[in-house]
């Protein structure tokens, strides 16, 4: 069985395949501003969040209990978790 096959005919190509795709090769241009705004706004809120600790613990018992908290908690006032405890509901009344 002698079939006449040409060179092209087992010849194949994959193309222009790749794992990897065209943004692969492009360089971000962006990326490095966005990430030096990002490191000095984290720098900003933890500058602010020490100031606001530092005002805390120069308040006496008493006026801490007047705002619901308590000297332990002081560590852990900006803790999500502990913020969400202590949200005021909807039947909050202030006098």
């Amino acid at each position: 069985m002698t079939a006449p096959i040409t060179k092209d005919q087992l010849a194949f190509s994959l193309g222009n395949l790749s794992y990897i795709d065209a943004s692969y090769d492009e360089q971000p241009t962006a990326q490095p501003a966005a990430q030096t705004h990002s490191v000095f706004a984290w720098l900003r809120q933890w500058r602010q969040r020490r100031l606001v600790m530092a005002e805390l613990a120069l308040m006496s018992d008493r006026e801490l209990a007047d705002i619901g908290l308590s000297r332990s908690d002081l560590s852990r006032v900006f803790d999500p978790a502990f913020a969400a405890d202590h949200v005021r509901g909807r039947d909050y009344i202030a006098y």
